[in-house]
């Protein structure tokens, strides 16, 4: 997977991370959540096609259908500062296997859980330098439909946003436009997100947002606050739809300070609301300061 500047700068408009570190230099850091973009690269099905995948899946009692995903979470770790413009990387898949837990509504939801390791040429700043050094990973987290879901639900009533600690940032109203072009920059071509129709021909009142740009949202004001290298993990979650219209709110607090891998870091806990209060995305980071 060669990381290209192009890409990298076309990614970073479409989440609104309009840093200099991303925009006016030749070798920028990839924006945190940039590695989604693997799915020009790889075909993450694959893994599922594995024989531990075959064999979680058969003790389960499910069949191995992508189309059943649901994305939950999203995690991403970086060994150190994230990669460059120029890097090439090299993608292996993992199948983590199938867990099973109660849903909100009762009943068993089946979670299946893989990931991407990306190797390639190592931190010249770490030890585990070299041109098999595993540099990041992408974790996935998705639910498992084993039958029919209820119609969902359209906006929700309007609550109250929760204090930020932290400076807050606003993106919005959300546009057809910002939708489309973050799922160019991104791969993620799902018709739900642009297809008004289709969308209603599912239950939903229209095409409603990515997941994961209201993620990369968070992920620029996380690097706005502590500048584009600091990123050591970012695992977002979704919690609600965002629809065209919609203003959000990037927010959050400092959860904790604490050392590891021989820096000072921060964990963070952020959040992204609608401007009706529903929490849209959170997100638990952590950072070198």
């Amino acid at each position: 997977m060669p990381i290209e500047l192009g890409k990298v700068r076309e990614y970073a408009l479409a989440t609104g991370a309009d840093r200099p570190e991303y925009l006016a230099t030749d070798t920028p850091p990839v924006p945190p959540t940039f590695l989604a973009t693997v799915v020009y690269w790889e075909r993450l099905s694959a893994v599922f096609e594995t024989p531990e995948a075959a064999a979680a899946f058969e003790e389960a009692g499910i069949e191995a259908d992508v189309r059943r995903l649901l994305s939950l979470e999203q995690e991403y770790v970086f060994a150190g500062p994230p990669p460059r413009a120029g890097d090439v990387l090299e993608t292996r898949l993992r199948f983590d296997g199938v867990t099973a837990k109660e849903g909100r509504r009762g009943g068993r939801m089946l979670l299946v859980h893989f990931a991407v390791e990306f190797h390639g040429p190592g931190s010249p700043d770490r030890e585990a330098s070299g041109p098999g050094a595993l540099r990041a990973e992408c974790r996935y987290t998705s639910a498992y439909l084993t039958g029919s879901s209820p119609a969902p639900a359209g906006r929700g009533e309007r609550r109250a946003l929760p204090p930020s600690e932290l400076p807050e940032r606003r993106y919005g109203p959300l546009t057809m436009t910002d939708i489309v072009r973050y799922q160019g920059a991104s791969g993620d071509m799902n018709p739900m997100h642009h297809d008004d129709e289709l969308a209603r021909s599912a239950g939903y009142p229209e095409a409603f947002g990515v997941g994961m740009l209201g993620a990369g949202y968070l992920a620029a004001h996380l690097t706005d606050l502590y500048g584009a290298e600091s990123v050591r993990l970012f695992r977002t979650r979704f919690r609600e739809l965002v629809w065209r219209g919609d203003r959000l709110r990037a927010g959050g607090v400092v959860v904790r300070e604490f050392e590891a891998e021989g820096e000072k870091r921060a964990e963070l806990a952020l959040q992204l609301h609608t401007d009706g209060g529903a929490l849209a995305v959170d997100c638990r980071a952590e950072v070198a300061v």
